[in-house]
């Protein structure tokens, strides 16, 4: 915290000073290179200040391409002592503005600098005064701010365009009107959040006038304001007597002269498409089930939507469509549908004659509907806002929303940015799913959560994602409106889904939570005695409550240790497990544990149950007295009882979230079902034990739960096949009795894509196996000009390459991204795209959905076949219910997962490229020939890992 200071001048009065460092890398025991300072007034540069700093060290060579700073200049620098000094003189008394200050100020404190001067993070700056940037980081604010940046990562450079964004962010600050700044001084104020300096100056700046405040609170909103927003429209009302679709008519408007080819440019008439459509279209006149593969470029969103639309508009009815991918649900929300509804719109208009107006049919209503956890509860914001000392993290949040609150209509967090500091567990407590979310659907006058689920019960295509599709079902749909057709795209996932929703993980940071809910100065008992002081009721009646509530306080003390203790014990298991897995070591990337009847049947068990009866004995007690406070404070409405609504929810949700922990620990510890499969699983960095389950089989489960209870079911994804078969998948899904259409793609792969299959590369389990992968990695991309892509199936395989490659083509100009860190899978993506000569090295989340059409990607490397981790726990279980589980379930998984990244590749008919697999077993095992018989009929070259350089170059050349 800072220390408090004399009555601000005029911001336009303050010196300032912006300053950066370079250091040898990011870790506390590095160094400081170089530093470099602004001190301006307004947006005039008053002076300068620049010094190497010699680390008395030698420098990573990766420090040395990023800044261009040599080790012989830094050996020739002053010492760090003599730097700073200089920089102290400099900076005076100045307040200070850094990007990013806890790092700059943690580097200057560990070289014995400690400045006084109050200090603006601009991070904190933009991240509360835009809310909406898609960056936090200094290049990509520089770019979305059009701040200049000539030479990144040199500190005067760096310093100018911190300056420059701070100018920038400030008359955005500037722009906040009297409440909205006295709302977040009161929470810097009881933070000690680091923004209340430049907070202050705001509110003493004379520019800083009250707008008119009509219903604006103490809070800094006006709820009524907020409320006109979320306009949901009336719900559908459907006809009893359904209007069956036309299917040559669907197959008309995909056509050259259709509906669809005059609302979209360059709509190309596929025969594929119109093949899908079709299917989809006797699949809900007919109450069918079909399953769908469309190949890359078929159309597929388009195919399936403009049935589902027509099918919903002529009978005011509802389809849901569920997608596992954020980045589908944004591409149907925001560019699919909205051309359906286009082109359906004029299609009316031409059956209207020329009245200009749409009919009542073509007002097709869509939108998405999201979990509980995307939205923000305002009765949960309103509490941390009130909170008398909410974190510095808390402060920058609830800062952040509350300007975002001024313009949103839907309160869902995919409106913001939450950035990566300390973000994700505020919000978690701000969210319409922490515990009082069913209070606040119920009580509050603006609710975003209600409002969603009310425009989807006013909407014809409402999207959801697979994680929603299925809490929908054991909940017994309350969360979806009705509805007769399902589409579900993407369905390869809906397995791995399906196993998450419907198992269950307790972590000790979660039972914590719970605990501190029944706690302390925000716990429900403290809220029950708080809610008394304004009401009228017997003193009997008061004394009741105050004793269960302190019944409550000195219990959880006593709950707490007896949870631990079962944790410390499981725990201890799991790292003994780990230290026999792993020859007596930790393993980096976490442990799993199976929890199998020969784990029960250890000796040691016996002690995790004896430790699970103390636990369950005070969760017990907890439910006991929470149903006693939850009767105790029954029947008071009338009473002025402060909250009472939201009281009795929040007891109640705390009930049921005890309940729920009780008896998923009973299960996990004494009470195992047959049909589970139960683990422990301890985090790679912070070792931190979670307590999973999840089903043996979900088939039975989601035809019964969800497929059986539609009217019609269609599943669809470019990859759902298996060498040919849609076995697999129709097996481990349930999704049996359906029809099957496997569509190719329209793509000229024989002549747009080449397949290098090297004849020479030595089996994966050799230690001259990543030396080639190295090898292969590099030549491929020199051949290219860099737009590569290496994929891999694990992240100590992708660093291992990043670090063998990346000097030597850095060196030649390619750049190497890699997928971590500290950056998000879509901003290494957009830095890919604006590069053309760099290489991408991901893992996970860049096998599928990540679409990079035209030149910026040319060669995809696959690394290793992406078969599953065999001690993966749910893997190994699923794995023994087959005679031969690798050829059966293994081999059908991995040959999924080869296709979807195969497709990475080519995504436009235009598209050029090489795939290069770098696994012998494709040409080694007989298993191979089923992987190759199910990529795309691209040209397969065998040859020496030599000459696929040649072969890249020439296919890229024709």
């Amino acid at each position: 915290m800072f220390p408090n200071h004399a009555p601000y001048p005029p911001l336009a009065d303050n010196i300032w000073v912006a300053f950066d460092l370079e250091t040898t890398g990011l870790d506390d025991d590095d160094a400081i290179i170089e530093i470099g300072a602004v001190k301006f007034r307004e947006n005039k540069t008053l002076d300068t200040f620049q010094t190497l700093v010699n680390p008395r060290r030698r420098i990573p060579s990766f420090i040395h391409e990023l800044t261009g700073i040599t080790q012989r200049e830094l050996d020739r620098a002053p010492s760090a002592a003599a730097a700073l000094a200089k920089f102290a003189a400099f900076i005076g008394a100045s307040p200070l503005v850094a990007q990013n200050a806890p790092f700059d100020l943690g580097f200057l404190e560990r070289a014995g600098v400690t400045p006084a001067n109050p200090v603006v993070d601009t991070y904190d700056l933009a991240y509360v005064v835009r809310p909406d940037l898609s960056s936090y980081a200094l290049e990509e604010m520089a770019n979305l701010l059009n701040v200049r940046l000539d030479n990144a990562h040199r500190a005067l450079s760096d310093a100018r365009a911190t300056m420059s964004i701070f100018l920038a962010l400030l008359e955005d600050a500037d722009r906040l009107d009297a409440y909205t700044l006295a709302a977040m001084q009161q929470l810097a104020q009881r933070s000690g959040w680091r923004m209340r300096y430049l907070l202050d100056a705001l509110a003493a700046n004379p520019r800083a006038q009250p707008s008119a405040s009509g219903g604006v609170g103490i809070n800094g909103l006006d709820i009524r304001e907020i409320g006109g927003r979320l306009q949901s429209g009336g719900a559908l009302r459907p006809r009893e007597d359904a209007t069956p679709l036309d299917p040559s008519r669907v197959a008309a408007l995909l056509s050259n002269n259709g509906a669809l080819a005059t609302a979209l440019d360059g709509f190309e008439e596929r025969q594929e498409q119109i093949q899908m459509a079709s299917a989809v279209a006797n699949a809900i006149n007919q109450g069918n089930r079909v399953i769908i593969e469309a190949g890359t470029g078929v159309g597929k969103s388009l195919a399936y939507l403009l049935p589902a639309a027509l099918y919903a508009l002529a009978n005011d009815k509802r389809v849901v469509i569920s997608t596992n991918t954020i980045s589908l649900q944004e591409q149907l929300m925001h560019k699919d549908v909205p051309i359906v509804a286009k082109a359906l719109k004029r299609l009316a208009r031409g059956e209207d004659g020329e009245s200009g107006k749409s009919s009542q049919d073509s007002e097709l209503r869509f939108t998405q509907l999201k979990g509980r956890a995307n939205y923000l509860c305002l009765r949960l914001w309103n509490r941390m806002r009130a909170a008398e000392s909410p974190s510095p993290d808390e402060a920058r949040l609830l800062a952040k929303t509350l300007v975002w609150l001024q313009t949103t209509a839907t309160g869902d967090r995919a409106e913001i940015n939450l950035g990566n500091r300390g973000a994700s567990a505020p919000w978690d407590r701000l969210s319409s799913a922490a515990q009082a979310a069913a209070g606040c659907m119920r009580q509050e006058s603006v609710c975003f959560l209600r409002s969603a689920r009310e425009q989807a019960a006013a909407a014809h295509l409402v999207i959801v994602n697979h994680a929603l599709l299925l809490s929908d079902i054991t909940t017994e749909g309350s969360i979806i409106p009705d509805y007769d057709v399902l589409i579900i795209d993407e369905a390869h996932h809906l397995e791995e889904v399906a196993t998450r929703q419907l198992g269950y993980d307790i972590t000790r940071a979660r039972v914590e939570e719970h605990m501190q809910d029944l706690s302390g100065e925000g716990g429900l008992p403290n809220q029950a005695n708080v809610g008394f002081r304004t009401a009228s009721v017997a003193e009997s009646r008061r004394e009741e409550v105050a004793a269960i509530a302190d019944a409550i306080g000195d219990l959880v003390p006593r709950a707490r240790p007896a949870v631990s203790a079962l944790f410390a014990r499981l725990q201890a298991i799991a790292e003994t497990g780990e230290k026999e897995s792993n020859r007596g070591r930790p393993n980096p990337y976490g442990h799993t544990l199976r929890v199998t009847p020969a784990v029960r049947a250890n000796p040691t068990w016996s002690d995790i149950e004896i430790d699970w009866e103390n636990a369950d004995l005070a969760l017990g007690e907890l439910g006991r007295l929470l149903a006693r406070l939850d009767t105790a404070l029954g029947g008071l409405e009338d009473a002025g009882l402060l909250n009472y609504e939201a009281l009795l929810a929040d007891i109640a949700a705390a009930a049921q979230s005890n309940a729920d922990l009780r008896a998923k620990l009973k299960d996990f510890v004494t009470s195992p079902d047959d049909e589970t499969i139960y683990w422990l699983s301890l985090s790679a960095r912070r070792r931190e034990l979670s307590l999973n389950t999840a089903p043996l089989h979900v088939a039975d489960k989601l035809d019964e739960l969800l497929f059986s209870r539609k009217q019609s079911v269609i599943m669809t994804s470019a990859t759902l096949a298996a060498d040919g078969d849609f076995a697999h998948i129709t097996e481990r899904s349930g999704f049996r009795d359906a029809d099957e259409l496997q569509l190719g793609s329209p793509f000229d792969y024989p002549n747009a894509a080449v397949l290098c299959l090297p004849t020479d590369m030595p089996p994966p389990n050799t230690r001259q196996y990543d030396d080639a992968v190295h090898r292969a990695i590099r030549d491929s991309a020199i051949a290219a000009g860099g737009r590569s892509m290496a994929l891999f199936t694990s992240y100590g395989a992708l660093r291992k390459a990043a670090a063998a490659i990346k000097d030597d083509l850095q060196s030649r100009g390619i750049n190497v991204l890699t997928q971590g860190a500290g950056r998000t899978p879509d901003q290494i993506k957009r830095r890919f795209m604006d590069d053309p000569k760099a290489v991408l090295l991901g893992t996970a989340s860049f096998w599928e959905g990540v679409d990079m059409p035209g030149d910026a990607l040319s060669v995809l490397i696959v690394a290793k076949l992406p078969f599953t981790v065999p001690s993966d726990p749910v893997f190994l279980s699923r794995s023994e219910l087959y005679d031969n589980g690798f050829m059966e379930y293994a081999l059908p998984q991995a040959i999924l997962r080869l296709r979807q990244g195969f497709g990475r590749l080519i995504r436009a008919s235009d598209d050029r490229g090489a795939v290069v697999i770098l696994d012998n077993r494709l040409l080694t095992k007989r298993y191979g020939a089923s992987f190759l018989r199910s990529l795309p009929p691209a040209r397969q070259m065998k040859c020496p890992l030599a000459d696929i350089p040649r072969v890249i170059g020439g296919h890229l050349r024709k």
